[in-house]
């Protein structure tokens, strides 16, 4: 998929099909069906403040002006994910390595996504990878729906 080249508000009804087409999966085919979905997406420079979730843009924003980077693609797995009905527990680290910091969606303290591009990998087996600096809670997170 070329989102750079896909219109506006088709890149709003893709991410609603997408939603739409794994709300009744198991937890293990909805992380891998959005891994593989936000894999294709290019990221460029940081398009948003990582310390300022209440400044974060919605994923209809993000889609909209595709202001796609590691950490909005993050943000939008996140949202993604919330917005399931079966309301697992999603959180955002804010993790620092060697070469950049960015946000990383957590499920359940153990599914990470978003590390490696269209994988699922666990907490245990990256943690030594990164610093987490900070973890935002759905609470935390600005409300959407």
């Amino acid at each position: 998929m070329h989102w750079n080249t896909i219109p506006e508000v088709e890149r709003i009804r893709l991410w609603k099909k997408l939603r739409e087409n794994v709300k009744d999966s198991s937890i293990d085919l909805q992380l891998e069906q959005v891994a593989k979905f936000f894999s294709t997406m290019p990221f460029s420079s940081r398009t948003l403040d990582y310390y300022s979730s209440d400044n974060w843009p919605t994923p209809w924003e993000i889609l909209f002006h595709g202001s796609f980077c590691t950490s909005s693609i993050s943000l939008l797995i996140f949202y993604t994910l919330t917005l399931l009905p079966n309301k697992e527990n999603v959180e955002l680290f804010l993790v620092e390595d060697k070469e950049d910091i960015y946000l990383l969606p957590v499920v359940n303290n153990h599914y990470v996504l978003n590390y490696y591009l269209g994988e699922i990998s666990t907490y245990p087996e990256i943690e030594h990878n990164f610093k987490v600096l900070k973890q935002y809670t759905e609470s935390e997170i600005k409300k959407i729906a």
